[in-house]
């Protein structure tokens, strides 16, 4: 009777240590991230957490194991670079993902997942991350189709998963049960359901209503808010033609002045339509009556132009004929048309997929916005010019 009870009472507290033990490594543990995140706000706004690991986030050795599982569910080859993510050499995350442990350690997105961009000047040489591009921001559903795509693939199963985890790192015993009896199963379902995969409420609030106070409310969105007040709009890294960008600055003030701010603030000026006539598409879910003419600060950057992004270049859109379709996807600059190349069919290196895009399609026509199509050759060159300024 006595070594009965003793039984029962060690198996109950097996269950005990087992529970705290799950409980612990889901929900409690808290752990900050590395130290070398916060010292720059640029570091910050790149990778530093933004609370939504509580909320949603990806296991990382999931997050991990995808590209490697998966591969034929990538547009091209480089991983998470092939869906549009940029990296910078030598960090271990792709801007705009944050690491961080709460209970087990996850990967979660933040405000640079959809804000941060990358550039090269040259076909050789590394991407420059560029942390904000002021007035672009990046679809985050090719991300999501992802992980949905895999999720539904056969492969997406404990035993297969934890044999590419166990390629990279030892799993401790917790860990193991963890991931095979509840990581892996919640996992699949959140992405084929499209739940809170790896944004959360907050960052989806901040995608429709950047200046909510809502979303101003929560501390980490703050210091992301602070940050981004001390990183400026990006510089052009080359120099521009000083001679050509005064007459251009000229040009610039006399034929699109009264709507783009030359300053980088804000104007408001909303254009009719029916005087753009460009495409109403994307209008129809907002009920709005035309669009925002924004700053033009940093807008070598903004490739593709006008808000379909059906204007693969500067200077194409100041022609009233435009290209019919090109490659987008590229990073590599266009320093003469200011933009990126978007003329290549096919990658010329790991990590670049190129997307073609038909303007000929419904809601991706390039028509409209034809201030400063009457200008000569010369006078576009100079605008042109002037815009690497800003």
């Amino acid at each position: 009777m006595k070594r009965k009870t003793w039984i029962i009472f060690g198996s109950l507290l097996v269950l005990v240590l087992l529970g705290i033990t799950v409980w612990y490594k889901l929900m409690r543990r808290e752990v900050a991230q590395p130290g070398w995140i916060a010292e720059t706000k640029r570091d910050l706004f790149l990778y530093g957490s933004v609370g939504a690991e509580q909320e949603a986030g990806i296991p990382y050795w999931i997050w991990l194991a995808m590209p490697r599982m998966f591969p034929e569910q990538m547009p091209g080859n480089g991983g998470y670079v092939a869906l549009g993510m940029s990296w910078e050499p030598g960090v271990e995350m792709p801007a705009g993902f944050s690491k961080k442990r709460v209970g087990y350690v996850r990967v979660a997105g933040n405000c640079a997942l959809c804000h941060a961009a990358s550039y090269r000047l040259g076909p050789d040489d590394g991407p420059e991350v560029v942390p904000f591009v002021p007035g672009r921001g990046r679809d985050v559903q090719s991300l999501l189709a992802f992980y949905k795509n895999c999720a539904e693939d056969p492969q997406f199963n404990a035993g297969e998963i934890l044999t590419e985890v166990k390629s990279a790192t030892k799993l401790s015993w917790s860990d193991w049960l963890l991931y095979k009896f509840y990581l892996i199963p919640q996992t699949k379902k959140k992405f084929i359901n499209q739940d809170t995969v790896i944004i959360d409420s907050y960052l989806r609030l901040h995608s429709h209503d950047p200046h909510s106070k809502e979303l101003l409310s929560q501390p980490q969105m703050r210091a992301f808010t602070e940050a981004l007040k001390d990183i400026q709009s990006p510089v052009y890294p080359l120099r521009a033609d000083a001679t050509l960008a005064a007459q251009g600055k000229q040009l610039f003030a006399n034929h699109c002045s009264s709507c783009h701010a030359a300053d980088g603030k804000q104007t408001g000026t909303v254009i009719p339509i029916g005087e753009l006539d460009t495409d109403r598409e994307a209008l129809k879910t907002t009920n709005a009556q035309g669009y925002v003419a924004r700053p033009l600060n940093g807008v070598w950057m903004r490739g593709p132009y006008l808000h379909n992004g059906s204007v693969p270049t500067v200077r194409d859109l100041l022609d009233a004929t435009r290209p019919p379709s090109f490659y987008s996807g590229n990073n590599l600059l266009d320093t003469k048309k200011l933009g990126f190349i978007s003329d290549l069919a096919k990658p010329q290196e790991k990590g670049i997929h190129f997307t073609r895009y038909d303007a000929t399609q419904p809601g991706r026509s390039n028509s409209g916005h034809l201030y400063g199509t009457s200008l000569s050759d010369r006078e576009k060159e100079a605008v042109v010019e002037y815009l690497k300024t800003l």
